[in-house]
């Protein structure tokens, strides 16, 4: 399984990329940060802290990050483009246009305008669940909040007139910014995905999905077969993780080991947890040949995925283990017709956690251990010391920055460790740390550059996928 089964089915390659997340607008920013081994974490206050340990009130002692990866500013759409509001209202999910304004940078930078598609041959696959977004909360407040807000007040204070609370129900609702029918539909990922495709002209598949932090690579799963079944000429697969609400992070604390620390280094023994960052990115999908007859850009093709759930009793397990992410890679090794030996960059979920990243370690060890008596070593990284764990989105970073590195034939360097761990980096390990870029060589013609990206969501499932270069850029 070393190399192309070429009879085996047609190849899915990327044609256009786009990207947001903190600091970084664009692909070439996300690159250019990358290979200068930057960082976006800024100081971050995410409201309250929780109460003290012996007080009722606690639920929880989990630790809230105090750094994070923000969007800020760029979490934005050109109000002067075509098909965008000049201002978004109150009112309206914001998330809409920004994975709109990102869908059409794909677009653009694959060379494609949405005025010149053909309509019903271009697909939208979305990774996209947040538990709120401004639309949903405006409306909560309106609503079912603002009627336990008013049975509290009367419950707290039992001498107050029924009019006195109904006076003062009006005025919490005339303080809050205005709700409609149309802002609220706006939040459902599935009306979001058909109302991007709407706005874009477009009237193939459209549909949002939550695979959780594997969200991406479920979605580019989801494209692919979109091309491979001939359902669409040309599939847009992508994932967004929006601004934090402060209560979103409070409620995931419990369960996302948070770092305090203002850095985030994967895969260092003096990490104790990991950092949030906001953003998304998108990716255009064509066949192989579609791509090569219209003279397209190719960054990688994308030859296979693997998905794997864990088994548990719990919602929550307790602590990922190396059985799920095994089950993921191999699939999506098996999927791509490949070895581990082929495999020269890993770019893994490496999101600091240390449970989380010793159980990825320990597979690719074993993996790599299996071929390394006839292979060069294989470099490992992770774009989370960058941009942050980018939570639903933190399966498509991935894949960009494996394709980044296949199209610029670079190993691209991850923040750097000074301390890794020993019994997976040892002078007898396959396996190295990229704490520098290097030229990604290619001693073997017959094997081309490829990379494996891996991906482990909250709840212990994993997900995978394999790229390679474009043959043709092959040396």
């Amino acid at each position: 399984m070393s190399g192309r089964n070429p009879t085996s089915r047609e190849d899915i390659v990327i044609t256009g990329i786009s990207c947001r997340f903190a600091g970084i607008a664009s692909p070439s920013d996300l690159w250019e940060t990358i290979i200068q081994r930057q960082s976006g974490f800024a100081p971050a206050a995410f409201n309250t802290k929780f109460p003290d340990s012996d007080s009722p009130e606690c639920f929880t002692d989990a630790r809230l990050p105090k750094s994070a990866a923000l969007l800020g500013d760029l979490y934005s759409c050109n109000p002067s483009a075509p098909r965008f509001p000049r201002k978004i209202s109150d009112g309206e999910n914001p998330d809409l246009y920004f994975a709109l304004q990102l869908v059409t940078d794909a677009l653009a930078n694959g060379g494609s305008e949405p005025g010149t598609l053909q309509t019903d041959r271009v697909s939208l696959r979305l990774g996209y669940a947040p538990p709120t977004n401004p639309a949903v909360d405006i409306w909560m407040q309106h609503t079912c909040i603002l009627r336990q807000t008013i049975d509290l007040i009367r419950k707290c204070c039992p001498g107050a007139s029924g009019d006195q609370l109904d006076s003062l129900c009006n005025q919490l609702r005339n303080s809050l910014p205005p709700t409609s029918p149309d802002g609220i539909l706006s939040s459902f990922g599935s009306n979001m995905a058909a109302h991007i495709s709407g706005l874009l002209g477009l009237s193939g598949p459209a549909a949002a999905l939550d695979g959780g932090c594997c969200s991406g690579i479920h979605a580019v799963q989801q494209a692919m077969d979109d091309l491979l079944s001939k359902r669409a000429d040309i599939a847009i697969a992508g994932a967004l993780q929006p601004p934090f609400p402060a209560h979103f992070i409070q409620g995931i604390a419990p369960s996302c080991q948070f770092s305090e620390r203002r850095q985030l280094k994967p895969f260092s023994r003096d990490s104790n947890g990991t950092i949030p960052g906001e953003g998304g990115g998108f990716l255009v999908l064509k066949r192989l040949k579609d791509a090569m007859r219209q003279g397209d850009r190719i960054y990688a093709i994308i030859r296979g995925c693997g998905f794997s759930v864990a088994p548990n009793d719990r919602i929550l397990p307790p602590a990922p283990q190396p059985e799920p992410v095994n089950r993921a890679v191999s699939r999506a090794l098996h999927s791509a017709d490949c070895s581990p030996a082929s495999i020269r960059l890993i770019e893994a979920h490496g999101s600091g956690i240390p449970t989380s990243d010793t159980a990825e370690l320990r597979v690719f060890r074993s993996l790599c251990d299996e071929n390394s008596s006839r292979s060069p070593m294989t470099g490992i990284g992770s774009v989370k010391g960058n941009i942050g764990h980018t939570l639903w989105a933190s399966g498509i970073a991935g894949i960009i920055k494996a394709a980044l590195a296949i199209y610029h034939r670079t190993l691209p360097p991850q923040i750097p460790v000074e301390r890794h761990y020993p019994r997976f980096f040892g002078a007898d390990s396959p396996l190295y740390i990229l704490n520098e870029s290097r030229p990604w060589l290619n001693g073997d013609r017959k094997i081309p550059r490829r990379a494996c990206v891996s991906c482990i969501d909250f709840t212990g499932s994993c997900a995978a996928a394999v790229l390679e270069e474009h043959p043709e850029a092959a040396e």
